[in-house]
C-alpha cells in the first residue's frame, strides 16, 4: 500500500490495516524507526488511577484496616478500583 505524507507530516492508515491490528481512530501507536523503516505498534494508554497524594492516603487507610484485621479480596481490577475510590471518600 502506498501512502503520501502530507505537508503536515501526516498519513492516512487504510481501514484494512486498522482492522487487522484491532486499532480505531483515537487509539495510540508507538512509532519506531529501525534500519530506515517506520514501525507502528498499537499501544494501550491508561489514565493514572490516583495521584501520588491519593496513593499515600489510600496506603495509610489500607495499613489501618490491616492492623484492625480487615481484609478485602477482589475478583478483578475494576472491583479493586471501585473499592479504593469508596475508601478515598471516607
Amino acid at each position: 500500500m502506498l501512502r503520501q505524507i502530507s505537508k503536515k507530516r501526516q498519513i492516512t492508515l487504510p481501514p484494512e490495516v486498522l482492522k487487522d491490528t484491532g486499532s480505531k481512530p483515537g487509539d495510540y501507536l508507538e512509532i519506531l524507526s529501525e534500519k530506515g523503516k517506520i514501525i507502528l505498534i498499537p499501544k494501550t494508554v491508561e489514565d493514572k488511577f490516583l495521584t501520588d497524594e491519593e496513593w499515600d492516603k489510600l496506603d495509610k487507610l489500607v495499613k489501618k484496616q490491616r492492623r484492625q484485621g480487615k481484609y478485602t479480596l477482589y475478583t478483578n481490577a475494576e472491583e479493586a478500583k471501585k473499592h479504593s475510590r469508596k475508601l478515598m471518600k471516607q
